[in-house]
């Protein structure tokens, strides 16, 4: 049995569609959403960002932000808060 390679064009197909996967829309719409919403200037935690955009869950918000801080669009900090580490978030002025 001889299998097949794939070829260039094979890959960038199989790529192409797995960018409109609903999960990977829904999020780039939430952080559209953040980015339209967030004051810039203003360090905001995880939640009261999650409480800006009304959005029930917080673990996909920090996602959605870890992403944001990777690209370049956010800057995080740490602080210590009452409970422990706290991450807050800022849109550069």
């Amino acid at each position: 049995m001889v299998r097949k390679a794939l070829s260039l064009p094979t890959l960038r197909k199989l790529t192409d569609r797995a960018a409109y996967d609903p999960q990977r829309m829904r999020a780039r719409k939430v952080e559209a959403k953040i980015i339209e919403k967030m004051p810039s200037g203003v360090w905001l935690s995880c939640t009261a960002v999650s409480r800006l955009i009304r959005s029930p869950d917080d673990r996909k918000i920090r996602a959605r932000l870890d992403r944001l801080v990777r690209d370049g669009k956010l800057e995080c900090k740490r602080e210590q808060g009452s409970h422990g580490a706290v991450y807050l978030f800022q849109r550069p002025s």
